[in-house]
């Protein structure tokens, strides 16, 4: 069960290279009881890509049996909401991404992502694992992000266990407990 998910939001520029989308999202899932912000249960770099381009993907690996008609059906959804947000004229990009493993060359089948900008500024990002969804519909912009860096340029948080603020406090808590060990003693 996914307790918590940061999502990382990067610019890679308009020409990011060959092989690459100029949008990126980074997604760490964390499983366990406690939050380890070094240690996700797993972690995937989505490409950003138009809907049309995912939606494709998605009529031609149903039609080789990769897809079943359920999960081919969440694509069909997320792409009309798609369709519906890039009508909006205060959005600046509505783009969708596959979760995938580069590495193994495996792209997990109706595990996908839908990120939203407004002209604004506020973003989304909605991740479906084969029917839920997961959100962070607010993100906030990284202080330390420059241009052609590499860093960031925004995060995001699904925490509803509050498993963030726990692992804080327990900090807190070990940093106090420390300190008055060193003046006792």
């Amino acid at each position: 069960m996914i307790q918590a998910m940061q999502f990382q939001f990067f610019d890679n520029g308009e020409n990011p290279g060959r092989g690459k989308s100029q949008h990126t999202m980074m997604l760490e899932v964390y499983c366990e009881g406690r939050l380890n912000l070094y240690r996700p249960y797993w972690k995937r770099v989505v490409q950003l890509i138009s809907p049309k381009q995912v939606l494709t993907w998605a009529h031609e690996k149903l039609a080789d049996g990769y897809l079943t008609a359920g999960q081919h059906t969440f694509y069909v959804q997320m792409h009309m909401v798609a369709e519906r947000l890039t009508a909006d004229p205060d959005m600046a990009w509505v783009k969708m991404g596959h979760i995938e493993d580069r590495r193994s060359h495996v792209r997990y089948p109706a595990q996908f992502t839908l990120v939203s900008r407004e002209l604004s500024g506020p973003m989304q990002c909605h991740v479906v694992l084969n029917g839920s969804v997961i959100s962070a519909e607010r993100f906030l912009h990284d202080q330390r992000s420059e241009k052609g860096t590499g860093r960031r340029k925004a995060f995001g948080w699904y925490d509803p266990s509050n498993l963030y603020d726990l692992a804080k406090k327990e900090a807190a808590m070990k940093a106090e407990a420390d300190a008055r060990a060193c003046a006792g003693g």
